[in-house]
């Protein structure tokens, strides 16, 4: 397990725990990006992302990205 921050551009990813907020963990659990989904990196810059879920792409900044832990 290890911070989304430092996920490569192509890797296919589970998303294992987000530390944040539960109102933020609420609005992301609504868009298909929680604990247990599959996410895809379509562009890592810097620790900036953009992911892709079965049904959307999101835009992650690194700060976020750092309290999110995939494997």
């Amino acid at each position: 397990m290890f911070p989304l921050a430092l996920a490569r551009k192509g890797e296919k990813l589970i998303i294992r725990k987000i530390k944040a907020g539960h109102e933020i963990k609420t609005r992301f659990k609504e868009l298909g990006f929680c604990e247990g989904a599959q996410i895809t990196i379509a562009l890592a810059e810097r620790g900036n992302l953009i992911v892709r879920t079965k049904d959307s792409s999101y835009a992650i900044d690194k700060d976020f990205a750092q309290n999110v832990y995939v494997s």
